[in-house]
Parts: structure tokens; sequence; C-alpha cells
């Protein structure tokens, strides 16, 4: 009966299903990169090129590194939060 009715309501739920799919991979896509360090250590090192050309102040290169640092700081300890509570469990079922 379940499969009669999934094909009933396909015209109307088979786009909505497409539509949550494309929005989870996007998801999915986002929390890579947020979570990416090499992105946030590639940027820490074009920062640092630009401002030894001369093309960012001194000012502008401290306050960007900060927040670079602490983006990457953050990312770090998520994923340390992640792997001890991987690890955590683990342990909880061995």
């Amino acid at each position: 009966m379940g499969w009669l009715l999934d094909l009933v309501l396909l015209p109307v739920m088979g786009p909505a299903k497409g539509l949550l799919f494309v929005l989870d991979q996007i998801k999915e896509r986002v929390d890579a990169e947020q979570l990416d360090e090499g992105l946030v250590e590639d940027e820490l090192m074009v920062l640092s090129l630009r401002h030894d050309l001369g093309e960012v102040s001194d000012a502008e290169y401290l306050a960007r590194e900060a927040t670079l640092l602490e983006r990457l700081n953050a990312i770090r300890a998520y994923k340390a939060s992640l792997a001890e509570s991987g690890a955590t469990g683990e342990e909880d079922q061995g």
C-alpha cells in the first residue's frame, strides 16, 4: 500500500523531495567548507603575502589575522570536541 500512495503522490511530493535533497547537499557542502582548516590557512597566507607587498596596512592585517586565527581555533576546537565525543561514545558501546 505504501508504494501505491508514493506513486499517487509522486507529482506533488517528487519536486519537494528533490528540493530537500538539493538543500541537503548544499548544507553538507557549506558545512564542509566552514570546517576546512586549509581554506583558513590559505587565507592567512594570502593575507600575509598581501601585507608583505604593501597591499594591506598593518592595522588591517592585524585585525584580519586575529579574525582568521579565531576562526581556525574555533574549527580545531569543534573538531576536537567531535573526536572526543566520538571516543567517549565508542567507550560506552564497548
